[in-house]
């Protein structure tokens, strides 16, 4: 199956009313043992840890032409922010 998800261009933070229960999110580790999330069939890949807020960009970023600038914040292992989109399948 392929999976898309579309994201905004700017910020979109987790309101009362906007729930993010229609993606599947997974937690897993990678062949190296780093920390993945996938959302729907998309990985990324654990940039940095603040206090209880996990910051997440899509392992496509550092990719030489594809450069994308999909990201997530989650806080206390649920999504608090989605942040640009994925420019690739």
């Amino acid at each position: 199956m392929d999976y898309k998800i579309q994201l905004p261009l700017q910020k979109r933070k987790l309101g009362r009313k906007e729930n993010f229960d229609h993606l599947d999110v997974c937690f897993t580790r990678s062949n190296r043992g780093n920390n993945l999330l996938t959302i729907n069939g998309k990985p990324f890949t654990l940039n940095r840890r603040i206090k209880d807020a996990c910051y997440w960009e899509c392992v496509k970023l550092r990719c030489k032409y594809i450069k994308c600038t999909a990201r997530v914040v989650t806080k206390s292992n649920q999504i608090s922010a989605l942040r640009g989109h994925h420019n690739h399948p």
